[in-house]
């Protein structure tokens, strides 16, 4: 044991500096913790540790993440996303994994194994790519809320997959009979999950609220049940510790319980994928060069494209049809899980694996770069793409664009936009009052990325534009020049500089009011040329001081402002 200790702890050392040089080249940890595996593979740490005790704490990393994913992926959610990305998730999956298959077939492998790698490259992990576009302060753009939409459709996509062959385990063979027993055994654990979600777990953590520490014990106690009545029916200990965390995913403890679990979800993936490196090197003689090239240049430039067409055809703009497709040029932390299960269950080979592990490397380094720089990356190939897919002729963004003066442009009507947008409602009516040749719509555009409320701002006869400040398109049809007032609430410091910078280009000399979060944003704007920043925390805080101050001598009163604040945000809600 203390020799285990010991070299787990030389392990964990070499994961830390991998780690420091991935941060420094801007590159996932994922991938330190897989080089990890490798280097140790190649000195030979880990033959004489005992890999009993190592596959335990890889296959509790698997559970601790699954159990994290079903308590953050609700099932409503598939409500929320949309008709774009469920279609953008689905043809994805299905063009991605028919071509694949054929490619990887064509390369010598069997069919099983073809499907299992076929099915594991249309994967793009959620948690690289949620990441990046959070750096690139992305994730509210209309490509972020779009890739986030099919990423969860794939999500769930992936643990249906995984839930499926796991349950091939202990089965002779893929028959009818095998996979309507699948299907049986599946249907109850979903079952006793939903029924322990609705009942048992309300009570017990109603009990076990009063302490955080109790409150974890619990969920944790619930994890491992779930996992052990999983797989007694067959599956993997993965797939019950997903339903035990969807369970608790409607619980208002879920924030809790998924913050308590992260570390030890971190602590015992990071030995996942240092395993999963150090198994490379049992395939890796038997992995051609030439086979980790091809594979990784569908996945970098095939799969974009059938993102990318699936998109053109639903009726997207060139510019929001490739920012989608290059976030998926990778594959997932899933893929990797899933063909890690086929070899486990004997349906695929260690060079398969190997493969697999190796086109992650490539894919997931290279997309990184891609994602982030994807602005430039676009304006580079933007007239060899307008030249093989022209654009198509759409509905102007901007109605009667020709009659607008003097009119004011509003970005973002949700939250703070919305006082704003009241306010100018009734500021623009009034000044438009008793001129028969302007309407409403001549004074006032609102421009948002949610589509629903671009709609319901357009029925009560807002000239509403259902776009993103990114995109120069939308920009082009603002009339900066002859506009009086530009007030932006979306504190994404990098869209409101590009939005100053385009509008000073075509001659606005208006008023500028932007909003930032932080302070040296705040600065950098007035740099740009706004006129007015507002940082929402520092007027927060200025304002809670206010009501402190008015209060302190009876803070009663604070409670009697309750009911009057509460109704206000409900009268906020526009849909």
């Amino acid at each position: 044991m203390p020799t285990l200790f010991l070299q787990l702890s030389l392990v964990l050392v070499l994961a830390t500096i991998l780690g420091i040089g991935a941060k420094a080249l801007k590159q996932p940890l994922i991938l330190a913790y897989i080089f990890t595996g490798v280097v140790i593979s190649l000195f030979g740490i880990f033959k004489q540790i005992d890999h009993g005790a190592l596959d335990i704490f890889s296959n509790l990393g698997i559970a601790f993440l699954l159990f994290l994913v079903g308590i953050e992926l609700k099932i409503d959610d598939l409500k929320l996303v949309g008709r774009t990305a469920i279609l953008t998730g689905l043809a994805q999956i299905f063009f991605t994994a028919l071509v694949g298959f054929i490619l990887i077939a064509g390369l010598g492998f069997g069919p099983i194994a073809s499907a299992y790698m076929a099915i594991a490259i249309t994967f793009s992990s959620t948690v690289i790519i949620i990441k990046l576009l959070t750096e690139k302060h992305d994730l509210k753009s209309l490509y972020g809320k779009v890739t986030v939409g099919y990423l969860l459709v794939q999500d769930f996509a992936a643990i249906l997959a995984l839930m499926f062959l796991s349950g091939f385990g202990n089965q002779g063979g893929i028959t009818l009979s095998a996979i309507s027993l699948i299907f049986l055994k599946g249907a109850f654990l979903v079952g006793l999950a939903y029924i322990g979600g609705r009942t048992f777990l309300k009570i017990l953590f109603s009990w076990t609220s009063a302490s955080v520490e109790l409150l974890f014990v619990s969920a944790i106690a619930w994890a491992f049940l779930m996992s052990a009545v999983g797989v007694e029916f067959g599956f993997s200990i993965a797939i019950g510790a997903f339903l035990a965390g969807v369970a608790i995913a409607s619980s208002p403890y879920r924030i809790q319980i998924s913050a308590r679990v992260k570390p030890l979800r971190d602590f015992f993936t990071i030995i996942f994928f240092i395993l999963l490196g150090a198994s490379m090197s049992a395939g890796a003689s038997q992995v051609l060069l030439s086979h980790v090239i091809l594979l990784s240049l569908f996945i970098l430039v095939g799969k974009p494209l059938i993102v990318m067409a699936v998109m053109l055809t639903l009726g997207f703009r060139n510019r929001t049809s490739f920012l989608v497709a290059i976030t998926g040029a990778q594959i997932s932390e899933f893929s990797l899980i899933l063909v890690a299960s086929g070899f486990s269950i004997g349906h695929v080979s260690a060079p398969a694996v190997s493969l697999v592990a190796a086109v992650g490397i490539v894919t997931i380094t290279l997309s990184s770069y891609l994602i982030l720089h994807g602005d430039r990356v676009y304006r580079e190939v933007e007239k060899y793409l307008s030249r093989a897919l022209p654009e198509k002729p759409h509905d102007p963004y901007v109605i009667n664009r020709e009659k607008l003066s003097d009119h004011v442009i509003l970005v973002g009507a949700e939250q703070m936009g919305w006082d704003i947008l009241e306010f100018l409602k009734h500021q623009i009516k009034k000044d438009i009052k008793g001129k028969k040749d302007l309407a409403f719509g001549d004074r006032l555009v609102v421009v948002d990325f949610n589509p629903e409320l671009t709609r319901n701002l357009t029925a009560e006869g807002f000239n509403a534009v259902f776009g993103d400040i990114s995109d120069p398109e939308v920009l082009e049809e603002l009339e900066f020049s002859k506009a009086r007032l530009i007030i932006v609430t979306d504190p994404d410091v990098d869209d409101t500089h590009h939005l100053i910078k385009f509008a000073k280009g075509k001659d606005f000399g208006g008023v500028i009011v932007a909003t930032t979060y932080w302070i040296h944003d705040a600065v950098s704007l007035y740099e740009m040329g706004a006129d007015y920043v507002v940082v929402p925390e520092e007027i927060g805080g200025a304002h809670i001081a206010h009501v402190l101050d008015e209060n302190w001598t009876d803070l009663a009163k604070i409670k009697k402002m309750r009911a009057r604040n509460f109704d206000k945000l409900l009268s906020h809600k526009i849909f």
